[in-house]
């Protein structure tokens, strides 16, 4: 029994799924192969038809769900007795897709037990009708289960598997994503969390950590692979500051790479800060998301001040950390004099490099509630976040369209601006102009130079910049990964 992984883009440099990972290592663990590949027809039905019998599984944030869906009904068309079944963020909060033709089984919640059962059950000829956390297509009939209880112990599962990728799409193995847990206490409307929260409720503890030595372990491996820099990608780093204080001078003396981690304003101690800095941190995320109090209270729900935000970027900064902050325009309720708010608060904060998207509320979001509430919803609006969409156009209604160009031009000079805030009267006026490709060269230069050389230390930072040039202009790396798309931008 083979388990094959269809990933976009695999050649990435951020192509490292955790939750693949994760499930791939139990899988293999028990016994059985589990594969990445391309998300390409050709190549995936090359690989499958020197096998017996195969279970296709789509890890499927919301933005790439019509891109898989599409693949899938393609490859089942041409290749029905294979078994495909989709998981991670979209079908947990959208098992519906399951009516899709060509969906076979979709996975709801974690799926690290769930999917060693159902390759257990085909393994062994059982049907896979009954199993927790899965919805199961039997020719009409939708078989719905309920929700094993969370993993209540992280250190039970294996290392995450990382060779699953680095044999799909070798790569240089500058960095290495990797989580120390799982759950997040907030609500943030674009955020998913509270329909997690929903279906979880009663099945066990969401916020759950790894142990230090758990986590260490994984860390020597990597070093010993030769991984230079760590990109940890827990929701929230700095949640519980005891663990962090044990962690860090361990990590200093056992691993000492530089790192990352994503931090809350309201969850920024000196104490803890000064730690990380001392472990080896190099960058901090920050969210700041909107400059004006009254968007970031009620339409994000993200309850801090300017004054907290402010407080927290200064124990960074002084740390000696870099700060890159991420940010959101065009925001349901909002005007574009809110935007430069967001633009205004950025500079105050002196962020080294500070990312900006435009709002794509995801169906099933509070914040799509608020926009639909609002009449701000176009009708395309799912396709649009659905089919590759990475937050460069809104999909909002904007009742003047120049308001629109205006706000959609001032997402490309974005961090231009925190770096050189002199230049606001100039970009007020561009941003007035239609979209043209000097814009477009503008945002694709602030951003190669904030994620390449700031976010990152800048002998890695060149590595990774060079991967991606010549998965850019090399035919051979391009076939690799798969068809391109806004991912790659």
């Amino acid at each position: 029994m083979l388990v094959l992984w269809p990933i976009h883009q695999v050649a990435h440099e951020h192509s490292q799924y955790p939750g693949v990972m994760n499930i791939s290592a139990v899988l293999k663990d028990r016994g059985y192969r589990s594969e990445v590949i391309a998300a390409d027809e050709k190549q995936i039905l090359d690989r499958v038809a020197s096998e017996d019998r195969v279970v296709l599984a789509y890890s499927t944030p919301s933005a790439l769900a019509t891109i898989y869906v599409t693949l899938n009904r393609k490859l089942k068309a041409k290749s029905p007795e294979l078994f495909s079944v989709f998981g991670g963020a979209h079908p947990t909060y959208f098992p519906e897709m399951i009516e899709e033709d060509g969906i076979d089984g979709v996975c709801v919640g974690e799926g690290e037990y769930a999917l060693l059962d159902l390759v257990r059950a085909l393994d062994e000829g059982r049907s896979p009708s009954e199993l927790e956390n899965w919805w199961i297509k039997d020719g009409d009939v939708i078989h719905r289960n309920p929700l094993r209880p969370l993993i209540e112990d992280l250190d039970e599962l294996p290392l995450p598997d990382r060779e699953i990728f680095n044999l799909a799409a070798p790569s240089s193995g500058l960095h290495a994503i990797v989580m120390t847990g799982r759950g997040c206490p907030y609500g943030c409307t674009y955020c998913y969390n509270h329909l997690y929260q929903k279906i979880y409720e009663g099945k066990g503890q969401l916020i759950r950590r790894r142990s230090v030595e758990h986590v260490l372990r994984e860390l020597r491996q990597l070093k010993t692979e030769g991984v230079r820099f760590i990109r940890f990608m827990d929701d929230l780093f700095t949640l519980q500051p005891e663990w962090v204080l044990e962690f860090a001078p361990r990590y200093e003396e056992e691993i000492a790479l530089p790192f990352s981690c994503l931090v809350r304003a309201n969850f920024v101690e000196e104490e803890v800060v000064s730690a990380l800095k001392r472990a080896g941190c190099h960058r901090i995320m920050m969210g700041i998301e909107a400059g004006n109090e009254r968007l970031r209270r009620d339409v994000l729900k993200r309850r801090m001040s300017d004054e907290q935000i402010l407080d927290a970027a200064r124990i960074v900064r002084g740390a000696g950390i870099r700060l890159v902050t991420a940010n959101i325009l065009a925001l349901p309720g909002g005007t574009l004099e809110d935007d430069w708010q967001t633009v205004d608060l950025n500079i105050k904060a002196r962020s080294n490099y500070a990312s900006a998207s435009i709002l794509q509320p995801f169906p099933g979001t509070k914040i799509h509630e608020i926009a639909q509430s609002m009449g701000l919803l176009q009708e395309d609006h799912v396709a649009a976040v659905s089919d590759g969409g990475f937050g460069f156009e809104s999909t909002l209604k904007i009742a003047d369209p120049r308001e629109r160009r205006q706000v959609e031009n001032l997402h490309k000079f974005f961090p231009l601006l925190i770096w050189f805030p002199w230049l606001k009267p100039v970009v007020r006026r561009l941003i007035k102009l239609p979209p043209n490709r000097f814009f477009n060269l503008v945002y694709m230069a602030c951003v190669n130079v904030g994620i390449h050389f700031v976010s990152v230390p800048a002998p890695i930072g060149r590595g990774l910049f060079v991967k991606k040039l010549k998965h850019r202009f090399l035919p051979e790396a391009r076939r690799a990964s798969g068809p391109v798309g806004a991912a790659d931008e």
